[in-house]
């Protein structure tokens, strides 16, 4: 029993690892996540910061800023606008002049205009 039980841990160790092993390159990428009143995404393969707003109910935006914490590279501030400002899909910026695995803050604003406010978002912290 003893022996059967060993095979079977040192088997489930070994899957572990393959699996792992096998994840892809680009594993700082994420999202679309959900901001309130659009969503953010990163893409690690293209270095491409994406943020977009949802396209209903009315004018809504999200505001991005990057901050660089680890290293210097770019720190832009853009905002993405829905359909009902014309502007229907997503607005993205390079982080390709960042240096690889720099540390950065997505400080994230959304506005939605029949609440009339603009809300701070929680930041996403993320490695370029």
């Amino acid at each position: 029993m003893k022996k059967l039980l060993k095979t079977a841990v040192v088997a489930i160790a070994v899957a572990a690892a393959s699996f792992a092993l096998a994840q892809p390159a680009s594993a700082n990428s994420f999202g679309p996540v959900a901001v309130g009143d659009g969503t953010v995404s990163y893409n690690d393969g293209e270095d491409q910061f994406c943020a977009q707003a949802y396209n209903t109910e009315g004018s809504r935006w999200v505001e991005v800023t990057l901050v660089p914490l680890s290293r210097s590279g770019p720190s832009p501030t853009w905002r993405d606008y829905n359909n009902s400002y014309d502007h229907p899909g997503s607005t993205c910026r390079s982080l390709a002049t960042a240096y690889e695995d720099t540390y950065y803050r997505a400080d994230i604003k959304t506005y939605w205009g029949e609440r009339g406010t603009v809300v701070n978002r929680a930041s996403r912290y993320f490695y370029s």
